[in-house]
């Protein structure tokens, strides 16, 4: 989330360019690919090929797997790390998880060790200013068998929102788990951008045959996007969680953060009220 902005804004063009990264132990190599503008569905299902083709690559090797049986993960827009108390509240709810997707994190707490020298971190680069680039990462005990990311830009302002897409070997099992990270573009008058940032991403998941989880920070903070959301997931039989005593941040009174599964059951669905993030975490057990 950030501060909203006049509407004499003018709309620029939304802008998608892809990149993917294909694993090498603790290492990533990454390819990127030409931008392609947001309003062309030719545009979006390139990036989508791109994004299928690298997951592809690795998809046969078999290198670590998750649990099948129980699958913890948080999911947490983490601010940059720039308010107090950030590092301590993430070890803690971090302790016992198999999986972290974090939004707006910061390329150096890469070096923070969060699951120790056993991690494995998974980068989508969005906004960068200075040394500083921030994005979205999903962090994992297992290693991924593949990975790759898309990118939009505000309208407005030009800035780059990320979606980090993983995939996962799972135990007794031969399907494999689509874990997609997003922080979803914010300033927009209407819902054409919003559903453009969407479409490539759709497209990746359509073509998953297993199970799915697709969180982050949706900015959702108008119930059409909602609504338009909702209905995608829907298309896609992905279903939200949702939250006995729910403490994710509401902006307008329309909740923000949220998490969409398939092909899994939910055990356990929490959420945790901290000061040290614009943003509540939310800390979820799945199984297939």
């Amino acid at each position: 989330m950030h501060r909203f902005f006049p509407t004499s804004i003018v709309l620029a063009t939304l802008l998608f360019s892809t990149a993917c990264s294909v694993f090498d132990n603790q290492r990533s190599v990454r390819a990127s690919a030409p931008i392609a503008t947001a309003n062309s569905n030719a545009a979006a299902i390139h990036a989508a090929q791109q994004c299928m083709e690298a997951l592809a690559q690795t998809a046969a090797v078999n290198i670590s797997e998750l649990d099948s049986t129980e699958i913890d993960i948080l999911i947490w827009n983490i601010r940059k790390g720039e308010m107090r108390n950030w590092r301590e509240d993430l070890d803690a709810l971090a302790a016992d998880k198999d999986l972290l997707l974090i939004q707006e994190a910061s390329l150096s707490m890469q070096s923070e060790n969060i699951f120790g020298q056993n991690g494995f971190w998974s980068f989508a680069p969005g906004y960068s200013s200075g040394d500083t680039v921030t994005g979205v990462a999903t962090l994992s005990l297992a290693e991924p068998l593949g990975h790759c990311h898309l990118t939009a830009y505000e309208p407005w302002i030009g800035t780059p929102k990320a979606t980090n897409i993983t995939l996962y070997a799972l135990s007794n099992s031969n399907r494999t788990l689509l874990v997609v990270n997003t922080h979803m573009i914010n300033f927009t008058m209407g819902l054409k951008e919003f559903r453009a940032q969407l479409a490539p991403v759709i497209e990746v998941l359509a073509e998953h045959n297993g199970p799915v989880i697709f969180s982050g920070d949706f900015n959702t903070w108008r119930p059409a996007r909602y609504r338009a959301l909702k209905d995608l997931m829907s298309d896609l039989s992905l279903v939200a969680i949702e939250f006995e005593e729910d403490h994710r941040v509401r902006i307008f009174g329309s909740v923000v953060d949220h998490v969409f599964v398939g092909g899994l059951h939910v055990r356990a669905a929490n959420t945790h009220r901290l000061e040290s993030s614009d943003h509540n975490p939310m800390s979820i057990r799945l199984s297939l």
